[in-house]
């Protein structure tokens, strides 16, 4: 089943995480100039399905309640990967800054963005290790300045490659946990058009 993310779509015990981490993905189509892509050094998962598991976590604001692990399946391809990184990642276009800064001695990387979604500021940390080929874990943090109560991390995440996408499956296909299928390419290009 295909459908958009809407508030009725989604299970409501994912719904705060899958917000958390996709509202700030203000999706729009891909620039061909890769110089110009600050995402443009970190590392590219293999093509395929990837199972992306985010750890149980809660908001560090008073009172929050615990989100448990989340897992999602995502089809992905090289172009994928440039748009909506990890998934994980906001596109570019909606942060004034983002930072990516490998760590050579250890093999990491570690990004941070500043990007606005609906008016608020929502800042990320993130840090990735693997080798992207068959695993990857790390941690993110996302920070509310306006609203701390809503901050939340960090949270551990790790991905694991799966092989081939199914028959039927195009890049950017991710599986929520409660089966819908959204396709973060195509939001992106739907949310191009809308800017112009």
């Amino acid at each position: 089943m295909r459908s958009k993310i809407t508030a009725r779509a989604i299970d409501r015990r994912w719904l705060t995480t899958l917000l958390l981490l996709l509202a700030v993905l203000p999706a729009i189509a891909q620039a061909a100039d890769t110089h110009a892509n600050p995402y443009a050094d970190l590392p590219v998962r293999k093509a395929g399905l990837w199972e992306v598991t985010l750890q149980a976590h809660a908001p560090s604001g008073a009172g929050g309640r615990v989100q448990p692990a989340m897992t999602v399946l995502q089809c992905t391809d090289a172009k994928a990967e440039r748009i909506v990184p990890l998934f994980l990642l906001p596109a570019r276009e909606g942060c004034q800054r983002i930072t990516v800064k490998k760590n050579a001695a250890g093999g990491s990387h570690e990004i941070s963005t500043v990007c606005q979604t609906h008016g608020q500021r929502i800042d990320m940390q993130l840090t990735l290790r693997g080798d992207m080929q068959a695993r990857y874990h790390g941690t993110y943090r996302i920070q509310h300045p306006a609203t701390p109560s809503n901050n939340t991390g960090p949270v551990p995440f790790e991905g694991r490659w799966l092989g081939r996408c199914k028959p039927g499956q195009r890049a950017g296909d991710m599986v929520l946990p409660n089966g819908i299928t959204v396709n973060t390419v195509d939001d992106a290009g739907h949310a191009s058009e809308h800017a112009h």
